[in-house]
């Protein structure tokens, strides 16, 4: 008989990440909600604004929401993927502990392909478990090594940035270029660069007759959908734009893990000196990325220092957002009984579907057809009433069972085939 090989026990776990876990998959709800509801959900003037104030809480909720707790919650991917791989080589030698990790991220991989044909086509999993892969090569650096390759992969998204906006300034030369040239001397290449450059900053304003379709009016169709959005099945196994950023992250992650702050903040002797610090950079960059977004999108922004800047700001205040949290829980909340958050996080991946199930139900056509059917000031509405559901069921769940449904199933595909004799 072999030895058996058990996963992560609830007292093993550190409760700082669960409670950092709860909050980021809380916390994605606020723009998930948004590719339900709306058809171009990123739009800064076309949907879901009948008022001032939905223009102000886009604002709000891109400034402080946006990109911030998909960030939270790759960096908590790379602290696993440390958590998990010191774990499983203290109970197993060599390749078995590859294959097994290699397995977890295979049925992270699958679990997250259904849930994006046959849920939302949203979905992120898969993605994360092909950046998985990507993190074994790191696992025996040094932190110096690390940041070092942190540095070399942020290299490549200043350059996209940096081309970006040089791309956008020589159109806007040749724009005003063309713009000045006498109308009966423009030749035909003029006319397109004019038109497709004022097309695409001139200010807009929704038009209200405008008919939308409700998405997936069957199920069977919203299957075919996602289908025809999804590209897995044709060997697009992960989010191009995504993997760099992701990456960059996950590798964060596992340097502050190895600092030891998710155990003891204190290790750091300027931890809240640098947690403030990061905060506050990521606010102001974040900031004027969304400020502008949101009232300014029709402005082109040709500033060469401002669009490095705006490189990766989700990513910083994404950090910024673990620090000040992971120091918050450590100093006030480790001794509080009611653990909300600490609950969320320990059954994360059921939480996560379960929020689409129930989003899918609220505005696609086969549910109640409720979409673009509410103003963005009414979304949060919905988001607060879809915290209390989860954090209810999770409570209640959790009184009878140590882990998620899902969590469970996840384990058992993982470790069941490694237990046989």
């Amino acid at each position: 008989m072999s030895k058996i090989i058990t996963p992560t026990t609830v007292s093993e776990r550190i409760p700082s990440l669960d409670f950092l876990r709860g909050i980021a998959i809380l916390g994605i709800l606020f723009i998930n909600i948004e590719s339900f509801v709306y058809p171009n959900p990123w739009s800064s003037w076309q949907y879901g604004y009948e008022s001032a104030t939905d223009h102000h809480t886009r604002f709000w909720v891109y400034f402080l929401t946006q990109g911030k707790f998909y960030t939270m919650f790759a960096l908590l991917f790379g602290v696993g993927f440390v958590i998990f791989m010191q774990r499983i080589q203290q109970k197993v030698h060599g390749l078995k502990a590859m294959d097994i990790y290699a397995r977890r991220l295979l049925w992270l991989f699958v679990i997250g392909c259904i849930h994006a044909y046959f849920i939302w086509d949203g979905d992120i999993l898969y993605h994360y478990a092909v950046c998985g892969l990507f993190l074994l090569p790191f696992r025996s650096m040094k932190n110096r090594n690390l940041v070092l390759i942190v540095l070399f992969l942020a290299s490549f998204l200043f350059i996209k940035s940096y081309e970006s906006v040089s791309k956008r300034q020589e159109t806007y030369s040749n724009y005003t270029e063309a713009l000045n040239k006498e109308e009966a001397k423009r030749t035909d290449k003029d006319n397109t660069l004019i038109s497709s450059w004022e097309n695409r900053y001139t200010k807009k304003s929704p038009n209200p007759s405008e008919k939308i379709e409700i998405p997936k009016p069957t199920y069977w169709q919203g299957v075919i959908s996602s289908y025809e959005n999804h590209k897995v099945h044709k060997g697009e196994f992960y989010y191009q734009s995504l993997m760099l950023s992701s990456l960059i992250v996950m590798i964060l992650g596992m340097i502050l893990f190895r600092a030891g702050i998710f155990s003891d903040y204190r290790v750091w002797k300027y931890y809240w000196a640098i947690t403030v610090l990061v905060l506050i950079v990521g606010l102001v960059i974040n900031y004027m990325r969304y400020y502008h977004w949101t009232y300014k999108d029709h402005i082109p922004n040709l500033n060469t220092f401002k669009a490095l800047l705006f490189a990766f700001p989700k990513e910083i205040l994404g950090v910024g957002y673990i620090l000040v949290l992971n120091g918050i829980y450590q100093k006030y909340l480790r001794n509080v009984r009611f653990k909300v958050f600490t609950k969320i996080g320990r059954t994360a991946l059921s939480n996560y579907i379960f929020q689409s199930i129930i989003l899918g139900i609220l505005f696609y056509g086969y549910g109640f057809g409720l979409h673009n059917s509410f103003s963005r000031f009414e979304l949060l509405g919905f988001v607060v009433t879809i915290w209390a559901i989860q954090i209810t069921c999770t409570h209640f769940w959790l009184r009878s069972h140590k882990q998620g449904p899902l969590e469970f199933l996840w384990r058992k595909l993982t470790y069941n085939s490694f237990n046989k004799t």
